[in-house]
């Protein structure tokens, strides 16, 4: 899953589903070398949110000195016609952001900073041309503005900056296994190309005797007079960073909140300058009091402006949330739920009473929730990030604030920050408040179920603001989703209708993308993988016994066909994934072809877990050879067997070239994949090896294990602790589970039950199947005795009305984040659907009541078996 930077910039083109910034609907500001026909002799293609020009006919330079150009929305136009003129002249492909909407998302204060400012990209062939070009460029654009490229080099003072990098996309994995963007080195290798915030050069790269004046210009530029060191990077964005200091004269911490000029825009095109001057006089309004830091003043260095500020020792009421909150720590009557509902009314009182102080002084705050507030150790509170805290008669600058948490836009200030304290109390008691951000009547139904879950009394907690008035029609959805679920028995019927609806409304096979919505992940993968893509989606129509229309797999069969076999990937997120689903669907030439273009190179993963790695790879070709009906195919058989053999050694401490054991444990993310392998293949050939490797495999998982306060086993990883199918103990204990039931096993066995009692947890964040609620009851009901809808499990799955969304006949599943609603097997509707048919007792296709199959039926369910 992409980092929440990312996820933002494919939340932008669509309020529905993620999407692609490409599809962004900014028609109207499309820049005219955009929308004019292409100068003669060039051709234009569209690449995202960028339009190349290139000329016919001409094969652009593999790698070399690119040049850079930043602006700022203002001046734009005539940037991109100045540049434009000047590539076009010599000849040169460039590209550009193809509109001022895309050139203000770029620069938004949520995206990446290693993108921020590049506006148009020029690729010289060779350092004769690109040395001229940078001198026109340099002197066309002088006085012009724009964001610093922060990995680049600036030529003069003109916008105009430079690196050493690669022109045409090639690949190659780092040093961590992942697969970047790459150089070729003079020696032909290829190597990660080095994508930062700091100028580098690659080591066999001269630096031209041209750009070395600017070199020095650069380090001159730093000011050696700043009195403080910083210490810690605490935050990094668009904007600029977060840094905790010391002052060199006096020892004292103080936090540092950068700004870069012309970066960092927000909806009413304020830039972070803009922002950190507001701040640094809101602060000033407000100094003395108690529950806002100290201010020490502003300072520029370089191009940099620093707001310091007091360092507030302990940390966010979110931090504090997460290590605090009771229906994850087995808190369950009124007695132990008490003192964390003291906790959050003693909370919320105090930010009561910090707003009210605040408008007092005439300001409001407009940015609350749950990251911008710190709790001391002592318990006392303070607010921080006061860059949209203005007069509460400000009807200019907007509102911030989470999803979820955030007043309507033109709110008066006193109300919105009514709003936001509200909606953070009630993220406190139910910390799924994004679920409000996508249906409104959330809100409402969560406030519900927590007054009634903590037995809150009527009064308690802030006022409600009226802004929550007025919701008949929310108010109508969440009681059709409400309705699935009461009564003695869940409507598994009608809930399988309606996912099944959502699915069907959501497909866009017109679209070559992608067939449905998914995590923003399934754009990397053509759209096609089993974890985010159309086979995960059309798998668990198949195993749900639901039709498979012929347009959908035809879809599927075309769109993989088109991947670059050298990216094939793994089971989850590649290529032989989706051969094995193409076969299951009845495709069976068409998944053969398939596999065999993705098998036509070694194997380009370092990993050796299920989702992307080389167990995954083994199990999909043990799935392979029995494909069809027929006897199973010996060669693919022996390539698993093989595959075995290496992962065994990597489990007992060999070496294993170009192969690395998962940092943590799961069915998807550890080595209980490798385990199932081997179980499979121990029960397909007999030998005993096999069997001891499952063993050795699964006893190494269980030592990422650990016993909870509540008696629980969850895998500990690093802080977290983890139950999830994809990284977790329910799925280590599901091959536990498939391992003793052939062989006895006692130390096994005894994993099972503190699993079962964690997977039935009350409070899960999301509903996904590897990271969720619907991987986490379906591994209840499947490590439970007699029935698989008991009481805990029937409690679980009652919870889902926290994040389904009702839409006309559909049902809606948010994904991860829960940012956007998602139809795909990792994190959607998809998953949910299989996960409920499953525990509801539906035909399976591949085996009568899924439980078909020679292993357990979940974990046939969710390997394809």
């Amino acid at each position: 899953m992409p980092g929440i930077q990312e996820i933002q910039l494919y939340c932008l083109a669509d309020r529905r589903y993620f999407d692609t910034p490409a599809r962004l609907p900014d028609e109207e500001s499309r820049y005219r070398l955009d929308t004019d026909p292409p100068p003669a002799g060039w051709r234009r293609e569209a690449v995202g949110l960028w339009t190349s020009l290139t000329p016919e006919h001409v094969r652009p330079a593999e790698q070399g000195w690119k040049i850079h150009v930043s602006t700022v929305p203002d001046e734009a136009e005539a940037t991109l016609r100045d540049t434009a003129r000047i590539c076009l002249s010599h000849g040169v492909p460039f590209k550009f952001l193809r509109s001022e909407k895309a050139l203000r998302l770029m620069a938004d204060k949520h995206m990446n900073r290693s993108g921020a400012g590049k506006f148009v990209a020029v690729y010289p062939p060779d350092e004769t041309v690109f040395l001229a070009l940078a001198g026109e460029l340099s002197r066309a654009l002088a006085g012009r503005s724009g964001p610093y490229v922060l990995s680049d080099l600036r030529i003069g003072d003109a916008p105009v900056y430079t690196r050493y990098g690669a022109f045409l996309p090639r690949w190659c994995l780092d040093a961590e296994g992942h697969r970047v963007l790459a150089l070729r080195h003079p020696s032909g290798k290829l190597v990660p190309d080095e994508r930062g915030v700091v100028f580098r050069v690659p080591d066999w790269v001269e630096v031209p005797a041209v750009l070395r004046p600017h070199l020095a210009a650069r380090a001159a530029a730093r000011d050696d007079t700043f009195p403080y060191t910083v210490t810690e990077a605490l935050q990094f964005s668009n904007a600029g960073g977060i840094y905790l200091a010391e002052d060199r004269e006096t020892g004292r911490r103080v936090v540092l909140r950068e700004a870069r000029p012309h970066c960092g825009l927000d909806a009413a095109g304020d830039d972070a300058v803009t922002r950190l001057t507001r701040e640094h006089q809101a602060l000033t309004v407000l100094a003395g009091l108690d529950c806002v830091p100290q201010v020490y003043g502003v300072r520029t260095v370089w191009e940099h402006h620093f707001l310091i500020e007091e360092h507030i020792e302990g940390n966010t009421l979110l931090e504090e949330i997460v290590a605090r909150f009771a229906l994850v720590r087995g808190a369950d009557s009124a007695d132990e739920l008490a003192p964390y509902v003291a906790w959050t009314e003693a909370v919320t009182d105090q930010l009561s009473r910090a707003l009210e102080a605040i408008h007092a002084r005439g300001l409001r705050f407009g940015d609350l929730h749950p990251s911008n507030i710190i709790v001391r150790p002592d318990g006392r509170i303070v607010l921080v990030d006061f860059e949209y805290a203005t007069a509460l008669d400000d009807e200019d600058t907007p509102l911030a604030g989470a999803q979820g948490l955030q007043a309507p836009p033109g709110t008066p200030g006193e109300e919105a920050d009514a709003y936001a304290l509200w909606a953070t109390w009630l993220t406190m008691l139910m910390p799924v408040m994004e679920m409000a951000g996508l249906e409104k009547g959330k809100a409402l139904t969560l406030e519900a179920w927590a007054r009634g879950r903590y037995g809150l009394p009527a009064g308690a907690g802030p006022r409600r603001p009226g802004l929550l008035s007025g919701l008949d029609a929310a108010r109508r959805r969440e009681a059709e989703v409400a309705a699935l679920f009461e009564g003695p028995e869940v409507d598994w019927a009608g809930i399988r209708t309606r996912l099944l609806a959502g699915i069907h409304a959501g497909a866009t096979p017109e679209r070559a993308d992608r067939l449905f919505p998914g995590s923003p992940d399934l754009f990397a993968t053509g759209g096609t993988d089993l974890a985010n893509g159309a086979a995960g989606v059309l798998y668990a129509l198949h195993r749900a016994g639901a039709p498979v229309p012929g347009e959908w797999t035809d879809w599927l069969a075309s769109a993989a066909l088109r991947r670059d076999p050298a990216g094939a990937g793994g089971l989850f997120d590649g290529l032989p994934g989706t051969a094995l689903v193409l076969s299951l669907l009845g495709r069976t030439e068409q998944g053969r072809e398939l596999w065999d273009r993705a098998m036509s190179e070694a194997p380009r993963t370092s990993s050796a877990d299920l989702l992307t790695g080389r167990a995954g790879l083994a199990l999909a070709a043990l799935r392979m050879a029995r494909a069809g009906g027929t006897a199973p195919d010996t060669r693919l058989v022996d390539t698993a067997l093989s595959t075995a053999r290496e992962l065994d050694r990597l489990v007992r401490g060999e070496q294993v070239d170009g192969v690395r054991l998962p940092e943590s444990a799961g069915l998807l993310r550890g080595l209980s994949g490798a385990a199932l392998l081997h179980l499979e293949l121990h029960e397909l050939t007999g030998e005993r090896w096999l069997r001891r490797a499952a063993r050795t495999a699964l006893d190494r998982e269980a030592g990422h294990i650990v016993t909870m306060p509540d008696g629980t086993l969850q895998v500990k990883d690093g802080r977290r602790h983890l139950l999830y199918l994809g990284q977790g103990s329910s799925g280590v204990a599901l091959v536990a589970q498939a391992y003793t039931a052939r062989y006895e096993d006692a130390s096994l066995s005894a994993l099972i039950p503190g699993v079962r009692k964690g997977c039935a947890m009350e409070f899960v964040r999301e509903p996904g199947l590897f990271t969720g609620r619907a991987g986490l009851v379906a591994a209840a009901g499947q490590l439970g005795s007699g029935t698989r809808t008991g009481p805990a499990v029937l409690a679980s799955v009652r919870n889902l009305t926290w994040h389904l969304v009702a839409d006309e006949d559909r049902l809606l599943v948010p994904g991860a984040t829960l940012r956007r609603f998602s139809a795909d097997l990792a994190t959607g509707a998809a998953g949910l659907l299989l996960a409920l048919n499953f525990l509801s007792g539906g035909r399976d296709t591949a085996g009568g009541d899924a439980t078909g199959g020679s292993l357990p039926g979940l974990l046939d369910l969710l390997t394809l078996g």
